[in-house]
């Protein structure tokens, strides 16, 4: 049941297949007796949790859960036993693997994986993925990500997250190469160094992921990846700086697609006008009314348990994305936003994702995001948390807002040491909030 999502053999007999960030390997022969291992007995067809110790115990139960038939259940590593309890109750698992298991539930005889993800509105959704689905996703990626080219992949995302299981884990074991897992430090300085003295040839993450790494000194690279939304030309700079000669990419991809959708390479003129790419093969991308539509063969079976959800999402023009954006006369993809980001401000519509992109042009701001925040006058107002420049003032970029457009100029300001970002390496609007509603 591994196949297509595991090499038959490594291209390098001799190279290791999954390497710890403490030096410990385990060869492909190793890696292939300890899957049979843990597979053995485990139901096929009902969903397993996996949480290991360690991420190399993590992708081992993971690759035991696909290898039995079994649908796999990444389980986040930072969240409590009682939020694990309650994911497992929710999606109906047998339990985790590692505990005594029950009996579960069936579940479509397609699926291979479940991912939990909190969705736009908070309430979290959980996605049934095909196991065709990211076969056709991991093929895909292969198309014009160079990992058979250069097979040592450092992945420095928890494994829960659908970028590095599948677009970084599965895609290396599949070519045969070397998994460097590295989530399990909590320091870009720790995994760069790690990077370094175990000779990483790839990396994929998410911008701020990559600023973090390329300030810490990350070593050459042979290509590195970006993905989670369009890249801003201090994410692109960075990347250029710290990897000179490395391929860079940027791509476009939500869980509900298994994950990726689209890619570009530096050596495109798209890439550095922000494109997120073109589709992938076998994949089609159109703006419908504003709000980008995927149709692919790695598209989700569904939302578990959830027929209104998968019904509104699964339309009978493709999987509605829930970001706005067009599709240029060449083919290239452009990422503007969320559709929910789109807000009134005193009668005028107002993107947040816009605001906090012109509140980064400001003398003396390295990052920036904007939120709204009741307010008793105009129902709401912009409210701007920001990263600042070296010894620039608050007060200083307050002023030099006033610049800006009326409806995109923040009324309520805050600086912090980092932006704060979720399990998934991405902003959490919620923290941001908090965050400003105590300055206020």
């Amino acid at each position: 049941m591994l196949s297509g999502l595991l090499a038959d053999g490594p291209r390098r007999p001799s190279a290791p297949a999954l390497i710890a960030s403490d030096g410990a390997s385990l060869s492909y022969d190793a890696l292939r007796a300890e899957i049979r291992r843990r597979a053995d007995s485990l139901p096929a067809g009902r969903a397993v949790g996996v949480c290991g110790a360690t991420p190399t115990e993590t992708l081992l139960d993971a690759l035991a859960v696909l290898a039995a038939g079994a649908v796999l259940l990444p389980l986040d590593a930072r969240a409590t036993p009682e939020d694990h309890n309650a994911i497992v109750a929710r999606v109906g698992a047998a339990g985790i693997l590692g505990a005594p298991l029950r009996d579960a539930a069936l579940l479509d005889p397609r699926a291979a994986l479940v991912l939990s993800t909190s969705g736009s509105s908070g309430r979290p959704k959980d996605v049934l993925l095909g196991r065709d689905g990211l076969v056709a996703n991991i093929e895909a990626i292969l198309d014009y990500l160079p990992v058979a080219d250069h097979p040592r992949t450092a992945i420095v995302l928890p494994l829960n997250y659908s970028y590095a299981l599948v677009g970084q884990a599965l895609t290396t074991l599949a070519v045969g190469g070397t998994v460097v897992l590295l989530s399990d430090l909590n320091y870009p300085a720790q995994q760069a160094e790690r990077m370094a003295a175990l000779r990483v040839e790839g990396l994929s993450s998410v911008p701020a992921s990559l600023r973090l790494l390329a300030a810490a000194n990350a070593p050459p690279l042979a290509y590195v990846a970006s993905a989670g939304g369009p890249l801003s030309d201090a994410t692109r700079q960075s990347m250029a700086e710290a990897w000179p000669d490395a391929r860079r990419f940027n791509q476009y991809g939500l869980t509900e697609a298994s994950p990726r959708v689209t890619a570009c390479s530096d050596v495109e003129a798209a890439f550095h006008r922000g494109s997120v790419g073109r589709p992938l093969r076998g994949v089609q991308v159109e703006a419908v009314d504003g709000e980008l539509v995927v149709r692919s063969p790695a598209v989700m079976l569904g939302y578990l348990n959830d027929p209104e959800g998968t019904a509104a999402a699964l339309t009978s023009r493709g999987l509605r994305t829930g970001d706005r954006g067009h599709v240029d006369a060449d083919g290239y993809v452009f990422v503007e936003g969320r559709v929910d980001d789109l807000v009134k401000i005193a009668g005028e519509r107002v993107s947040l994702d816009a605001v906090a992109a012109a509140v980064r042009t400001l003398p003396g701001v390295r990052d920036a995001a904007v939120v709204t925040l009741p307010d008793a006058r105009t129902d709401l107002r912009l409210a701007a948390l920001v990263v600042l420049d070296g010894d620039a003032e608050l007060r200083a970029v307050r002023r030099a807002a006033r610049a800006l457009h009326p409806a995109h100029r923040p009324t309520l300001w805050a600086a912090a040491e980092a932006l704060p970002t979720n399990a998934r390496a991405k902003l959490d609007r919620s923290a941001v909030r908090r965050l400003l509603e105590a300055t206020r």
